[in-house]
C-alpha cells in the first residue's frame, strides 16, 4: 500500500483547522513551501517529525505493516496511540528500533563481504 504523505498532512492539517501559513510557522518554513510538502509523495523523517508535533498526530504509523507486529500488539492497539506526544512512547518505537539495528547489522556485513570481494578481485591477475 503506497501512502501519500503529502496529501496525509494536508488532510490532518484541514482537519485539525490549521491553514498554510499557520503551519508553515510553526515548523519554521513558508507557505509556499507547505505546498510544495502537499505535493510529495515523501518526505524526509525528521520534516515528518516536525509535522506530527505541529498537528500533533504521529504520520510514522501509517507506516507500520500489522503482520510486522508482534502477536500483543494490533492495529486497533496502535490507533489508540495515534496523538503524538512523543516518538519514543509510541507503542512501535522499540519494534522499529530493533528492525532498524537488525538493518544495521546486515549493512556492515555486506560492507565487509564487498571489501573481501574487492580484495579478491585485486588479488586476481
Amino acid at each position: 500500500m503506497k501512502i501519500h504523505i503529502g496529501e496525509k498532512i494536508k488532510a490532518q492539517a484541514k482537519e485539525s483547522r490549521i491553514g498554510a501559513t499557520e503551519l508553515a510557522k510553526s515548523i519554521n518554513t513558508s507557505k509556499q513551501n507547505i505546498y510544495g510538502i502537499f505535493k510529495r509523495e515523501s518526505i524526509d523523517t525528521a520534516l515528518l517529525q516536525k509535522f506530527c508535533k505541529a498537528l500533533n498526530y504521529d504520520f510514522f504509523t501509517l507506516f507500520i505493516n500489522p503482520k510486522m507486529l508482534p502477536h500483543t500488539e494490533t492495529a486497533e492497539n496502535i490507533k489508540k496511540y495515534k496523538p503524538y506526544s512523543s516518538i519514543e512512547n509510541a507503542p512501535e518505537y522499540n519494534l522499529l528500533k530493533n528492525q532498524l539495528m537488525d538493518l544495521q547489522e546486515k549493512y556492515e556485513l555486506v560492507k565487509k563481504v564487498n571489501i573481501l570481494l574487492e580484495e579478491k578481485k585485486k588479488k586476481k591477475p
